[in-house]
C-alpha cells in the first residue's frame, strides 16, 4: 500500500506503516473508540526529544506553514 502511494504521488520520501499502533501509543495519539490516530504533527529537535507538537480534533484542521515555521523558529 504505501509503495503504490509513493508512486502515485512521486514521493521520494519513505512511507512507514504501523499495524501494530507502535508509535501512535507511544505518542499518545490512539482513539480505541474508532480505531484511528488523532490528526497529530510532532518537531523532532536533533537530540530526540519532541520541540513541538500540534493535536488536532479532526484531521481537517492541520497547523499552517507559518506555524511550522514559527515553531522551527523556537516561537
Amino acid at each position: 500500500m504505501s509503495e503504490k502511494l509513493a508512486a502515485a504521488h512521486a514521493l521520494t520520501l519513505p512511507l512507514v506503516s504501523d499495524p501494530a499502533h507502535t508509535a501512535i501509543d507511544a505518542f499518545g495519539v490512539y482513539d480505541a473508540e474508532n480505531e484511528v490516530a488523532w490528526p497529530a504533527v510532532y518537531l523532532v529537535a536533533r537530540d530526540g526529544t519532541i520541540a513541538w507538537r500540534f493535536l488536532g480534533d479532526t484531521y481537517k484542521v492541520r497547523p499552517t506553514i507559518a506555524e511550522l515555521l514559527r515553531a522551527l523558529d523556537g516561537g
